[in-house]
């Protein structure tokens, strides 16, 4: 039912057409969800990749409630403790529920096989990477969302499912050059909704929430600015709302902002408008008050 009312509101989001009646739909769909995520943090927690298949890509907020469920017995560390390390966790062992077939999008559009054979090291990355963004965009004039959304849950899931650790860093080493080619070589739309998959992952600790922050943080230092400026874009705009905002994402850019390693403030994309550098300094102060970044040239 859930997952309806989200498919039937995303068009009139997408064509802009939101008049009093779909905002009192968007509200009653908030107020709901609301209601199963105190009431059902488990089952919300378990569907919520599922759900954001169906939620319009502008709909932040929306997205983040979605993401931000966890279980009820779980403690959630505070993100700004400082020199916090998310891989001493208990939790990070642990890899969410995720109670249903969620490779179904990737079979239909044959993609299931290739990606499995390129994390077993039985093939090549950017050989198959050429074909990727094509596959997920099909015949039709917009991608797959719920395909996209799956090929990066399908290799977290393969990688997180790993026997032994030699295996495991195998097939993230695999993942992680497989999409660096992709967002490298896909257009604006398609690298914005793979960076969004991958940032789908960051919710509470488990083991795909960490390897999804350090695939994000890996892809940020290994790429160039095109892709690094898309991720900046996608982890900002999701703190931009109201809360809740999912605890891996937090962490991420913490991390990403703090960190003097990914030198965050000497890319061009933070100073590119005075506006757009205003909006980063007050991301950054809001997360560390005591030392805010200089955007000066």
């Amino acid at each position: 039912l859930l997952e309806r009312q989200l498919r039937f509101l995303e068009p009139f989001v997408e064509a802009d057409q939101v008049g009093e009646p779909v905002k009192l739909l968007y509200r009653g769909i908030v107020c709901v969800i609301l209601v199963v995520l105190h009431d059902f943090p488990e089952f919300l927690a378990s569907y919520a990749l599922r759900l954001s298949d169906a939620v319009p890509a502008n709909c932040v907020q929306l997205r983040n409630l979605l993401l931000s469920a966890y279980p009820r017995d779980m403690r959630l560390p505070e993100p700004l403790t400082p020199n916090l390390k998310i891989d001493l966790l208990a939790e990070i062992s642990q890899s969410p529920n995720i109670p249903y077939d969620h490779a179904v999008p990737l079979e239909r559009v044959g993609l299931r096989t290739g990606l499995e054979a390129v994390l077993a090291q039985q093939r090549a990355p950017a050989e198959f990477a050429s074909g990727v963004m094509a596959a997920l965009h099909g015949d039709g004039a917009r991608y797959d969302v719920a395909a996209v959304n799956a090929f990066v849950l399908h290799a977290v899931v393969r990688i997180t499912q790993a026997t032994d650790d030699a295996a495991r860093e195998a097939a993230q080493r695999m993942a992680l050059e497989l999409f660096r080619a992709v967002l490298t070589g896909a257009d604006p739309e398609g690298r914005y909704l793979v960076v969004s998959a991958i940032a789908n992952q960051l919710r509470f600790p488990s083991t795909h929430t960490y390897l999804g922050s350090r695939m994000v943080l890996a892809l940020f230092s290994k790429s160039d600015d095109v892709v690094r400026e898309c991720i900046a874009r996608v982890l900002v705009e999701r703190i931009l709302v109201n809360r809740p905002f999912p605890w891996g994402l937090l962490v991420t850019l913490i991390e990403l902002l703090r960190n003097p390693f990914y030198s965050f403030w000497s890319h061009g994309f933070t100073r590119e408008s005075p506006q757009i550098a205003e909006i980063l300094t007050a991301v950054a102060t809001s997360i560390h008050p005591a030392d805010p970044p200089s955007t000066a040239a």
